[in-house]
């Protein structure tokens, strides 16, 4: 994956860049080596300082600048091909970033069988960070980060499958459920966990005089799923409780879950949920 503000030294001829202009632009601080690349101001500093260390952003890190949802995680995810090391003249470049990323997170590296590099890109392109991501993550996690990639078109069915192909049958098995019909990770993992208590639910059910709702369960229950931190639109808001009206008023049930219920109080959140699912709330027949 290209990232803006990084360029491997084999692309400066393509760019227009020859030698004499890299020479001028060093000199001139505009642009500054790190190992086999050359970043300006611009480039993001997490990503320099990994490629500092002999190492690309791959699995969960690299999703998030393919633009995925990712699921909470600790670390930055790397990979390496077997048996590459970092090169003596970039050794003080590697140990400069360690030393800049020792109060951060630590590495996860993804052990891999390459004996070279794939790419000459600072991020693993993205079948390769699918790739990574369903043999490091538990099912739940790697399913949002395939159900996002679906959704947002960057992967076919047949990509996923290719992606899933090495897995154990088991694990490839749960995971050839992912659908592109989530619209954000807070809702895969709800459904995910519906699914595994085998509760009925389904995905982008479309009600007529309300629209499309994230997932109803049963006959009358609607569950809406937060798709970003700290929602606060005023006018979304308001759009939101107009549409849970609608519904009550054909008897729907009706329960909101943000980003923060969902990853960060989720063991709260199950409870609750589980106490409605026990009543069998969503077993009761809706208005006509």
């Amino acid at each position: 994956m290209k990232i803006p503000g990084i360029a491997h030294r084999s692309d400066l001829a393509g760019l227009g860049i020859t030698d004499a202009a890299r020479r001028r632009l060093l000199r001139k601080g505009r642009i500054m080596r790190v190992g086999a690349w050359y970043v300006t101001g611009d480039a993001p500093e997490e990503i320099v300082l990994l490629l500092r260390r002999g190492v690309r952003p791959s699995c969960v890190t690299a999703a998030e600048h393919h633009g995925l949802w990712v699921p909470l995680h600790t670390g930055h995810h790397v990979y390496r091909p077997r048996g590459l090391g970092v090169e003596k003249h970039d050794q003080g470049l590697a140990e400069r970033g360690q030393d800049l990323m020792e109060h951060d997170q630590a590495l996860v590296e993804h052990g891999s069988e390459m004996r070279s590099w794939p790419d000459q890109d600072p991020v693993a392109e993205l079948s390769l960070t699918l790739e990574h991501a369903v043999r490091c993550l538990s099912v739940p996690d790697a399913a949002i980060l395939l159900e996002s990639a679906l959704n947002r078109r960057s992967i076919s069915r047949h990509g996923v499958r290719r992606v899933l192909a090495a897995l154990p049958a088991a694990r490839r098995a749960q995971l050839n459920r992912v659908t592109p019909l989530a619209e954000s990770g807070t809702e895969t993992a709800v459904r995910w966990w519906l699914e595994s208590l085998h509760v009925p639910v389904t995905p982008q059910v479309q009600i007529p005089g309300v629209g499309r709702v994230d997932l109803q369960l049963g006959a009358s229950w609607i569950i809406e799923c937060d798709s970003v931190r700290f929602h606060d639109n005023p006018e979304q808001y308001h759009r939101d409780r107009a549409r849970d009206l609608r519904l009550q008023a054909r008897r729907y049930m009706v329960t909101r879950l943000t980003w923060e219920q969902v990853f960060l109080d989720w063991e709260e959140t199950k409870s609750q949920l589980l106490q409605i699912l026990r009543r069998r709330d969503h077993c009761r027949p809706i208005a006509g």
